[in-house]
């Protein structure tokens, strides 16, 4: 400023002063030409790439240039400062809009000089180049810029919240948020990549799914490597490893939360990607006083496959294809806020022979499941009151088609209805309840002769049906309350069950202290109580998608429980009737977190969990069951720097001891029995718009059913041979480790940005024991079955 200033002064007063004091005569004066006209130039500083936003306090400086120079063209010429003849200088206003007055004409240069983005030197002409969009480009020393807002002390805070953007980015999660969540501490590793989020030892069905304030049937897809939310319509990835808000309750394990965005106001814009498993496209734009935002996916996995049989012949392997959609409309109504949603999910998965018999259909089974929602949120903030409406319908249904047919359609209505008020300074009320009803028709059909259609009623031997309907309703009261850096949250929650024909009531006490021990150091206790409904239903696992003890290349592929619950559909039986409990999860933490140089964060979390076992009562005629009694404990370390402008990424690791006691017998290892979980998460800005992640795992293996031998049977065509199993927990897999490694490149283009990714699972090819193959008596393990190292590229372009 200084510089340009004198040297502006410097060049006036050489011009203006010679020119007086040597004056020509008034006749050659006369003869000179007039001055050129001077122009203003006025334009807009604008972010390059899909963003499109407003630069807003930019420096937008023009100076002289050599006559030779190519508007619009990048000023690669250093700037020299002795040259400078004149500069001029402005900044930008909120919308990114600059005028500057009395320009000579000619070429110019300009130079923008706008925190958080790369400098831009241009070149231009006066007066045309009246008219000018200037782009700029993000800094390069970090893609991500954190917005820091004043936010409301939340009742369920999670323990850890991942960016929905910033998440895309890390190794090994296939450019999924929610895939990116199982690398937080107390999350178990899941098997073979599947989308199993096991919470501090807890099952995979013990934990709670949430869209936007209301469950869903499942997070992911069939295919484990998509979420049913596609990842540009993602805000952010909440979870709760054990204890949450008094809002949620009826599942004993943690809880997982993912939030849709709001489409932007600043005009429209939109993403479009292809990689090897999907291709997908999301728009989102102003609408009067709102905005929306639309996007839809679609897997081509199926047509690849059918692509390469088609050159190789038949192969028998799977054919699995997803979709899944979200459209949402945000807008202000008055001084409140409405949200209207539409979302849904769907998955298929074939399973066909390698040489199906002409006429008859290939599919060997037909699994299809998927389901439509629709919600609406109404938010009234009304100085100390906040208040948040919102009922939802959501519809499922899932098929499984074999030598028989299960079908499984439901309606869910469900709602939530949130309130908190300062009543004072230091003393926040928070009230609401949620209610959850599914009415349910199920239908199963059972051909009379394998290879039967179950589809012509003349070769069903068995066609049932069955309708039911199951509800839970919550209501909560809670109080905030604040003195000298301590914050008291006592809760109470009662829960109403209404599963097979019988209502329960039970009350859920919790308790959540904080202490602001130190302005960087922070102390955090929980203790709650949370009901979970048992419910015993008819059928069973065996009519499942995956058996168990399936052939596979000559021998008998041993395929673990976890793997079962996993894949089997969930319409495989219903409750009896009366035959319904509920029970006790008791989970307490404590813990601190530090703020440390460098942005970094630590925080370290000893946990406690006892499941407290209930007896379900079938009949007069029918001996009663009891539940199995579950403890896990442990301890949880995190290391973090969240949202770098060069580099971000956590190490966690989880020390975990969990049990399971069934029917009072002895205490065997749970399935997820993972005692060391070692995660080193990176991912690091680099030069030219490069940026590189990687991701290092150390799992303990989970607890093996161990196969003793085979016991032999004999039918009235072979001798058939099921296995004889040890304790569980006799033996255990072997410790699983793999490095990951993923490289983004970015091309901010004018109007649009193009970005190219890959990522490399399992670098070094260590193919881990997921499946064993047994030989068909179960004597000898013959083989084992692993991932081998798994490529993922894609390309995305915003708009």
């Amino acid at each position: 400023m200084k510089l340009g200033g004198w040297i502006v002064l410097l060049t006036a007063v050489v011009s203006v002063g010679p020119s007086s004091a040597w004056a020509s005569p008034p006749e050659q004066a006369a003869e000179q030409a007039a001055p050129p006209e001077r122009v203003t130039i006025e334009g807009r500083v604008i972010e390059a790439g899909g963003a499109r936003a407003p630069v807003s306090g930019a420096v937008v400086m023009l100076v002289d240039a050599p006559a030779n120079v190519r508007p619009g063209k990048p000023a690669r010429d250093p700037l020299d400062p002795e040259a400078i003849a004149w500069m001029l200088r402005a900044e930008t206003d909120a919308e990114g809009h600059f005028s500057i007055a009395e320009v000579p004409p000619g070429k110019l240069r300009i130079v923008i000089v706008a925190g958080g983005y790369e400098r831009l030197e241009q070149w231009a002409e006066a007066p045309s180049s009246a008219n000018l969009e200037l782009f700029v480009e993000p800094d390069r020393d970090g893609e991500y810029r954190t917005e820091v807002a004043v936010a409301r002390e939340r009742l369920d805070a999670p323990e850890h919240s991942l960016d929905g953007t910033q998440a895309r980015h890390y190794a090994g999660s296939g450019d999924e948020p929610l895939l990116a969540a199982l690398n937080l501490p107390g999350v178990a590793r899941s098997p073979g990549g599947f989308g199993l989020l096991s919470l501090r030892g807890g099952n995979p069905t013990d934990t709670g799914y949430y869209l936007d304030g209301h469950p869903i049937p499942r997070a992911f897809h069939v295919v484990p490597i998509a979420s049913v939310l596609s990842p540009p319509l993602t805000d952010r990835v909440e979870l709760s490893p054990g204890n949450y808000g008094p809002g949620y309750g009826s599942f004993s394990g943690g809880m997982v939360h993912v939030y849709s965005r709001a489409g932007r106001r600043d005009g429209v814009h939109g993403q479009a990607h292809v990689d090897l498993f999907d291709v997908g496209l999301t728009t989102e734009a102003p609408v009067g006083p709102g905005s929306m935002n639309f996007g839809v996916r679609r897997s081509h996995i199926d047509a690849v496959v059918q692509a390469a049989e088609g050159v190789v012949g038949p192969t028998g392997i799977l054919l699995p294809s997803y979709w899944d959609y979200l459209g949402r409309l945000d807008m202000s109504v008055g001084q409140h806020r409405l949200t209207l949603r539409a979302l849904g999910a769907g998955d298929r998965l074939r399973g066909r022979g390698p040489d199906p018999i002409p006429g008859e259909t290939p599919n060997l089974f037909d699994y299809a499941a998927s389901f439509h929602r629709f919600d609406l949120d109404y938010r009234v903030d009304e100085g100390d009151w906040r208040v948040l409406v919102s009922p939802s319908i959501r519809l499922d249904s899932a098929r499984l088609e074999q030598d028989f047919l299960f079908r499984r359609d439901a309606s869910v209505v469900s709602g939530r209805v949130e309130a908190e008020s300062d009543l004072q300074p230091w003393l926040t009320l928070h009230l609401g309840s949620d209610l959850v009803y599914e009415r349910w028709r199920r239908r199963s059909r059972v051909a009379s002769m394998v290879g039967g259609d179950v589809l012509d009623s003349e070769q069903v031997d068995n066609d049932t049906s069955y309708r039911g309907d199951q509800a839970r309703f919550g209501i909560w009261l809670a109080t905030t309350i604040r003195s000298r850096g301590w914050s008291f949250v006592p809760s109470l929650r009662m829960n109403l069950f209404a599963y097979a024909g019988r209502q329960l009531v039970r009350l859920d006490p919790r308790l959540e202290v904080h202490a602001q021990l130190r302005p960087k150091l922070e102390w955090f206790s929980k203790i709650g109580m949370f009901s979970v409904p048992v419910v015993a239903t008819n059928g069973g696992a065996g009519i499942g998608l995956v058996t168990p003890n399936g052939t596979f290349q000559g021998g008998v592929a041993n395929i673990p429980p976890y793997l079962l619950a996993y894949f089997d559909p969930q319409i495989d039986g219903e409750p009896r009737d009366g035959a319904s409990a509920a029970t006790y999860a008791v989970q307490a933490s404590t813990g601190v977190v530090a703020q440390l140089g460098w942005d970094l964060d630590l925080s370290g979390t000893v946990f406690w969990r006892e499941v407290i076992p209930t007896t379900i009562k079938f009949g007069p005629n029918i001996a009663a069951r009891r539940t199995a009694r579950q403890r896990s404990m442990g301890v949880e370390l995190m290391l973090r720097r969240a949202l770098g402008r060069k580099l971000d990424g956590w190490i966690g690791y989880t020390l975990l001891w969990s049990r399971v006691r069934p029917d009072e017998q002895a205490w065997i290892p749970a399935q997820f029995d993972q005692r060391h979980n070692l995660v080193v998460l990176l991912s690091a800005s680099l030069p030219r718009n490069f940026r590189f992640g990687a991701r290092f795992r150390v799992v303990s293996g989970n607890p093996e059913n161990t196969v003793l031998g085979g016991e032999a049977s004999n039918s009235s065509v072979i001798w058939n041979y099921d296995p004889i199993r040890g304790i569980r927990g006799t033996t255990y897999q072997p410790v699983f480790h793999q490095l990951d490694l993923r490289i983004d490149k970015r091309w901010a283009l004018r109007r649009a940005s193009v970005t190219a990714y890959l990522d490399v699972q399992n670098v070094y090819n260590r193919q881990y024991p997921e499946v064993s193959l047994y030989t068909n008596d179960w004597s000898q393990r013959s083989a084992l079955i692993g991932l081998p190292i798994y490529p993922s590229l894609g390309v995305q372009v915003d708009f």
